[in-house]
């Protein structure tokens, strides 16, 4: 249940677009992290038709919302990218008494990666190619993710579907909580996102860069060929086995023998311990595991990104995983 009313209408006022309104009705939660909750929404009047009748709202209260204005910034500023979750705007509602900050999002009606077990190999290709589309711009616009996982690639409904293959999905990076500025190096000791997705340089020395990303872009490609987490952690295991296994020790992510020859070379220049070794974004792209996707994948994503037909209507709610951003304690094991 929404801890705010079921049907509590809000007007909008986008501050960067004051020409653009709408009329919105908070509906039930659909997720809860560190930052607060995310509802989906029914937009119930508009001027023109810029938004989709279905979008989720992201909320924290007002005196906690310095994380949730962070992230508003930074989708404003990848908003060009068409596999990022695209962002409408934002506002401060007054609800049972309590000032909310909220952002409103596209809604990812497929709910996220993490939802999927084992895809075939064309889906793993086409939303591997998707993810990196978006990282590759992240990274030129000077950040690093930090949190790329299963959970933070949510599937929006693609209208044009008949004209790609019949998927009918279109992967896209959100949340970006835990994202930062590869120049900023002033909070480099804290550790950053998802401890089994993470790479081994952020375990060991809370070091962010773009190749981190990349490392963890191998293990979510790795879930989406298994369905199952890239390392093998016993239940009984203790937290700190855990880290030196990824952060110190020289073993590496199996990578599954089903997977085709081009999967594995993918992978293997993902998973590697060195950083600096690591593939980049672009290099990536370029790689022969995505060749059969082709360049028309970007251009479709170009064209899916301003079309909000009523597509969105009829669909059923799905949940969206969202990531509560712990803290741990990394190794600092020498190797």
């Amino acid at each position: 249940m929404s801890t705010s009313p079921t049907g509590y209408k809000n007007k909008i006022q986008l501050k960067k677009e004051s020409k653009k309104n709408m009329i919105w009705n908070r509906g039930k939660t659909i997720g809860r992290g560190g930052f607060g909750l995310v509802s989906i929404a029914n937009v119930q009047h508009q001027t023109g038709d810029q938004f989709p009748p279905i979008i989720a709202v992201k909320t924290a209260k007002v005196s906690a919302s310095n994380s949730l204005v962070e992230e508003k910034k930074l989708l404003d500023l990848f908003k060009e990218c068409p596999c990022i979750l695209h962002c409408f705007g934002d506002d401060v509602t007054t609800e049972e008494n309590e000032e909310l900050y909220n952002i409103e999002l596209e809604y990812a009606s497929g709910g996220c990666l993490a939802d999927r077990k084992g895809l075939p190999d064309n889906i793993v290709r086409q939303h591997t190619k998707s993810i990196l589309i978006a990282l590759s711009h992240v990274h030129k616009l000077g950040y690093v993710h930090c949190d790329v996982k299963p959970h933070n690639v949510l599937l929006v409904a693609d209208s044009l579907h008949s004209r790609n293959k019949g998927i009918g999905e279109i992967a896209k990076l959100a949340d970006f909580g835990s994202a930062k500025n590869i120049k900023d190096d002033q909070d480099n000791k804290e550790f950053r996102g998802t401890v089994l997705y993470a790479a081994p340089e952020s375990i060991i020395h809370q070091e962010y860069q773009p190749e981190s990303d990349i490392w963890a872009l191998g293990c979510t490609v790795l879930h989406m060929i298994t369905g199952k987490s890239p390392w093998k952690v016993e239940k009984r295991a203790k937290a700190e086995d855990v880290l030196y296994k990824i952060g110190c020790s020289h073993e590496l992510p199996d990578i599954p023998s089903k997977a085709s020859k081009e999967a594995k070379d993918f992978l293997k220049k993902c998973l590697i311990k060195n950083p600096k070794e690591r593939w980049t974004a672009d290099m990536l792209l370029s790689h022969p595991f995505l060749a059969s996707i082709g360049d028309s994948h970007q251009q479709h994503c170009g064209r899916q990104k301003h079309r909000f037909p009523k597509l969105f209507r009829g669909f059923s709610p799905m949940h969206q995983c969202f990531h509560v951003h712990n803290r741990v304690q990394a190794c600092q094991v020498q190797v």
